[in-house]
């Protein structure tokens, strides 16, 4: 047997062999699917609102910032380049974090702000990990933009599945959540937030079945793949989500591409969507609340053979729309004539619309004024019903706007602090409705930090479309740049829909749109044709090294204490939480250990009452009151705008016959919620029969219940009153 031993590279020149290229790993393309895993997991997380699933989410993206960190500083594996306006915006995103944490001063509610704070330095670091993936990785933008359009199709499929096979159990995954609300909200427990994961992943899927440079099975598929997200998009009766993708299609036809196939694709989506909807919106079974299961089963099951029907249809449709298309020869007159026809169209429309609007009862003048009302109006919204996509009713919106207006109007310039809506909304509530935002990121933004953290919030998102959209314009034409014009779409669209909901507190839709404009913005550095990166520079020895570890050190500190800003909270809502969970028949030993855990929980977040409740909980449960009276002045010490501390205050001194201490906590209740029917009001209520002595009762026999009855002269019973434009803390 011969033996051959490899050639030499002076002889292997000589002859003309070139040595094999060894494929070196790609960290901007590791860096793009770690990104892509945030996504994931932020969307099946219940969207990652709330501890401890968001805490997860920022550690992780911080993790995967300190990987990047080394690969930028020493391999030179990664680029980190963009335009400046990309920059100026990324920097206004750090100055929103920082004004965010320096609210913490002057916040009414520190633990909701250490919250927001946490969630904006993680969003800005998403941004810069995307400009780093679209600096450094092959393909990026349509790389994410694919990847992307898988997580929402499997998410919107589990979704439909809540309808289709609400008894069917698979691999541990459980499709019916649709027991309570037939209206589609899972996995994000939030229908406006699943749709709007649909409309960012719209435009992607109808620029792929559009893309005449992709194969027929591709473009099918596509086509299948939007099907779906409309599918869903249609059954969480989002009108939030029906304005955003009406934004994305526009957008996506303004900036070029295949306009008419693209319009006429979304168009043939839309009829064969007919059957599905039509049924899904007039069977009881498939839209009422609460329904049986085995109600819901056997109409779904229906449901799901007509979209399999209405699918295969669209399939030989859009197979039939290919053949066709290879056909026919399209000119440009062809075009212009279409145009003019769909021109022609929308004309006849708008006529129609004025002129059933100027023949409608009572003329313009009563129409608009009845549509004012409709929409101003407060009414109890019927979730579950399909009608309220036709309704001009703006589910108290208009009530949340003014309320926030209203809070922002007080203080201006500073705001409440960063997540103190809240508390806001009690204090000027008009009507008693339960929320937390006010549904609107803009109005959220000038309530809780002012007129700064909305011009820094805001401008840093402007910064990064406007360098998105340059960028755009200065691509050539292709797939990429259609790619990239679907991502746009789905920011703008995010960007939109953020006018009438509160997605900044979403990260399961706002981290995808900031990915979106992060990867748009990079400057790649390779050639977008050929995947060609050049070869990188080889580190230099010396004095060069410790500029770049003592950089990256300070990247490790800083994004160390990110990740220790993350993980206390969750910490101490853990702790907190366990502590509650300790049954009033437990062990003296078992309620000791209880309560040290709820006294780690206070060290560990010194902006929550949690704790501090649960630490009172526990006392009283041990019958030790004076010491559950010292938690709870703690509480509402570290929190004087906490309802549900000034609340248990008050129930405990009603317990402990206190009637100083109920009467402070009964008029500082008033303060905070004047209008609380639900549980302020009735609560102070108790304050009446609490100071009426027993001989004043036309039943009395004259013996006293308690020598602190007979001791003091009733009280005056409080009466609610408007709170003012500021209220100060108790003294």
């Amino acid at each position: 047997m011969a033996v051959t031993t490899p050639a030499s590279a002076r002889v292997a020149a000589r002859v003309g062999v070139r040595p094999a290229r060894r494929r070196r790993p790609k960290p901007g393309n590791a860096l793009l699917l770690a990104l892509l895993v945030a996504c994931t997991y932020a969307v099946f997380a219940h969207g990652a609102v709330g501890l401890p699933a968001e805490s997860h989410l920022q550690i992780g993206v911080a993790l995967v910032a300190i990987g990047a960190a080394i690969g930028w500083l020493f391999s030179h594996s990664l680029s980190l380049r963009a335009p400046a306006r990309a920059w100026i915006g990324v920097g206004l995103l750090v100055g929103f974090a920082a004004w965010c944490g320096l609210s913490l001063l002057w916040s009414v509610a520190p633990d909701e702000t250490w919250a927001t704070l946490n969630r904006t330095l993680a969003y800005a670091l998403v941004v810069v990990l995307a400009i780093a993936a679209g600096s450094s990785a092959t393909r990026p933008i349509e790389r994410l933009a694919l990847g992307w359009l898988v997580i929402a199709v499997v998410c919107a499929l589990y979704a439909i599945g809540g309808k289709v096979i609400p008894g069917v159990s698979l691999l541990g995954v459980d499709f019916d959540h649709t027991a309570l609300f037939s209206r589609l909200r899972e996995p994000l427990e939030y229908w406006n937030a699943l749709a709007l994961v649909a409309v960012l992943a719209v435009p992607i899927a109808l620029r792929m079945a559009t893309d005449v440079t992709r194969t027929p099975v591709v473009r099918v598929a596509a086509v299948c793949a939007m099907y779906v997200l409309m599918t869903c998009l249609g059954m969480t009766y989002s009108r939030g989500g029906l304005l955003a993708v009406m934004v994305a299609v526009l957008v996506l036809t303004l900036l070029g591409g295949p306009r008419l196939r693209g319009l006429a694709v979304f168009g043939a989506t839309l009829v064969a969507l007919l059957p599905v909807l039509s049924l899904a919106f007039s069977r009881s079974a498939l839209k009422g609340v609460r329904i049986p299961l085995d109600e819901r089963t056997p109409d779904g099951i229906v449901l799901g053979m007509v979209m399999a029907g209405s699918l295969l249809a669209l399939m030989i449709a859009a197979w039939g729309m290919l053949r066709l298309e290879e056909r026919v020869s399209w000119t440009p007159n062809s075009t212009r004539l279409v145009w003019r026809g769909l021109g022609a169209a929308g004309g006849l429309l708008a006529l129609f619309v004025v002129l059933t609007i100027a023949t409608s009862k009572g003329g313009p003048t009563q129409f608009f004024d009845d549509a004012w009302k409709e929409f101003t109006k407060t009414s109890q919204d019927n979730d579950s019903d399909p009608a309220r996509i036709v309704s001009s009713n703006s589910g108290n919106r208009w009530v949340w706007w003014k309320e926030a207006t209203g809070a922002w109007s007080d203080r201006p310039l500073r705001g409440w602090g960063a997540g103190s809506f809240p508390v806001t909304h009690l204090l000027y509530r008009e009507v008693e409705l339960d929320v937390r935002q006010p549904h609107s990121v803009p109005l959220q933004f000038l309530a809780e930090t002012g007129i700064v953290g909305a011009a820094l919030a805001l401008g840093a998102l402007g910064f990064l479309l406007f360098a998105a959209l340059a960028r755009i314009r200065g691509m050539a034409g292709g797939r990429e740049r259609d790619i990239a014009v679907a991502l746009f779409a789905g920011a703008v669209a995010w960007l939109v829909h953020g006018f009438i909901d509160f997605d900044w507190d979403i990260p399961g839709v706002t981290i995808p749109a900031l990915a979106f404009l992060g990867v748009l913005v990079a400057i790649p550095r390779h050639d977008g044709s050929t995947g060609a990166v050049p070869p990188a520079p080889t580190p230099t020895a010396g004095r060069s090294v410790a500029p770049r570890a003592a950089a990256l050190g300070v990247a490790c500190v800083v994004l160390g204490l990110v990740i220790v800003s993350s993980i206390l909270p969750a910490w101490a809502n853990s702790k907190a939480t366990a502590a509650v969970a300790v049954s009033r028949t437990a062990s003296d030993a078992e309620l000791r250990d209880a309560a040290a855990e709820a006294d780690t929980a206070a060290r560990l977040d010194p902006t929550s009452v949690t704790s501090l409740l649960a630490a009172a909980d526990l006392a009283q449960n041990r019958g030790r009151l004076l010491q559950a009276r010292g938690y709870l002045l703690d509480a509402v010490d570290r929190q004087p705008y906490s309802l549900t501390a000034w609340r248990r205050l008050m129930r405990l001194a009603l317990t402990t016959a206190d009637r100083p201490g109920a009467r402070a906590a009964a008029m500082r209740l008033l303060e905070l919620d004047p209008i609380g029917t639900k549980g302020t009001l009735p609560l102070v209520g108790r304050l009446v029969l609490f100071n009426v002595p027993a001989s004043g009762s036309p039943t009395a026999t004259g013996t006293p219940l308690s020598p602190a009855f007979s001791a003091a002269p009733p009280a005056a019973t409080p009466t609610p009153q408007s709170a003012p434009a500021s209220i100060p803390p108790p003294g």
